[in-house]
């Protein structure tokens, strides 16, 4: 049996980056960018009012001013301003060349075609050409995830197919002969399988990628069948320990599958399985769905990111406990459950109810995993792993 440390380390040297593609902007929210993207042209293009107002020369002084003309957002200036003129502008407009102050419209008083204005602002109020960005520079650089704030810089410089890292092809399998959908109801000794749709949703979460789940009840032979097909990453629920009916890595060791690891220091999750085939990841995940949930963020979310070219820093962060169910040590190290919330100014952790690894309703709201061993005991404050953004 292998710590999770070392398992983790394993599974850093095995798994390789995926390759690159080109996708629409559309797509590729989530995905992580590829290459540099440049910019195409002057931001902004040129002078620009960031207020509407008056615009006015350089070497104005307060008094004055006669209007001479108005200036739009889109509307390219053709006319100077003589000394004792101003120009009506509105944001975003192009300042003309011989402007150099934009006073803003409330710190002024029009009187028909003259404009009178006490006070010059120490502020110019004008976005000056290429304060933003000039041709060539990067604007949003190689390993960046593409969010919303992300994907409109790019709109704005015309990058519409921009290349990001591809996503992976991912193939799970649901063993267990006990396993029912969803949608049916279970007759005795029969469960839903909650596993494909907790996997499928943490896949979603943890990268954008898809999940094609498979049932296949206790079959060796079908598992083969489904886990021949090729993928970049396969998932099997089940079959990780030693019972009479757990195949996961006899399966995997004939079709050509290293085993790299078949138990972990981990509770839950211990009997957790790892092998490669010619770049090809798999994990065997022990079959109760808190077991599902821990291996993922400490094992197969590592998978994902290094994948896409992108390992997240594993830090816990010790954060105080406030209230919450009382935790029980272990030989194992153990990741229990829990929610971090905001509270009186400050995050707080709280340990949630867990009885078993097949206790499903434990996970309710759960956005965090408190480690738990006999080094480190939870007194007062807890050693937390957030598994989402607060």
């Amino acid at each position: 049996m292998i710590s999770l440390e070392e398992a983790r380390r394993i599974i850093a040297q095995a798994v390789p980056k995926l390759g690159t593609v080109a996708v629409p902007l559309a797509e590729a929210r989530g995905r992580l960018l590829a290459e540099d993207v440049r910019a195409d042209a002057w931001y902004p293009s040129g002078d620009r009012a960031t207020m509407d107002g008056y615009v006015l020369r350089a070497d104005a002084e307060p008094g004055e001013f006669k209007i001479t003309g108005e200036i739009q957002a889109g509307a390219v200036p053709t006319e100077d301003l003589a000394a004792g003129e101003a120009m009506r502008i509105f944001t975003g407009a192009l300042v003309p060349e011989s402007g150099g102050r934009v006073v803003p419209q409330e710190m002024t008083v029009r009187d028909g075609e003259i404009v009178r204005i006490a006070e010059l602002p120490k502020n110019p109020f004008i976005r000056l050409k290429g304060q933003e960005a000039t041709p060539g520079t990067a604007v949003v650089v190689e390993g960046t995830r593409l969010g919303a704030t992300e994907l409109a810089m790019l709109a704005q410089v015309g990058e519409v197919m921009p290349m990001v890292t591809r996503l992976p092809v991912i193939r799970h399998v649901a063993t267990g002969e006990e396993l029912v959908g969803p949608e049916e109801k279970p007759s005795a000794g029969m469960i839903r399988d909650t596993n494909s749709t907790l996997l499928a949703a943490l896949v979603a979460a943890n990268g954008g990628a898809s999940l094609q789940s498979f049932r296949c009840g206790d079959d060796p032979a079908a598992m083969a069948t489904i886990c021949a097909e090729p993928c970049d990453l396969l998932l099997i629920s089940g079959g990780a320990s030693v019972g009479d009916y757990d195949f996961g890595a006899r399966v995997l060791r004939d079709l050509g599958f290293e085993i790299h690891f078949g138990k972990v220091n981990l509770r839950p999750g211990k009997p957790l399985t790892f092998a490669t085939r010619n770049g090809q990841a798999a994990f065997v995940i022990p079959g109760n769905p808190v077991s599902h949930f821990v291996c993922f963020h400490v094992a197969i979310r590592l998978a994902l990111e290094l994948m896409a070219g992108e390992e997240r820093p594993w830090e816990l962060v010790d954060l105080p406990l406030a209230g919450g169910e009382p935790v029980k040590p272990d030989a194992r190290e153990t990741f229990w459950p829990a929610r971090v919330e905001m509270e009186a100014g400050r995050l707080v952790v709280r340990p949630q109810r867990w009885s078993t690894s097949g206790d499903t309703f434990s996970l309710l709201r759960t956005n965090a995993l408190v480690l738990v061993n006999q080094a480190s005991p939870v007194e007062g404050v807890a050693k937390t792993l957030l598994l989402t953004a607060l």
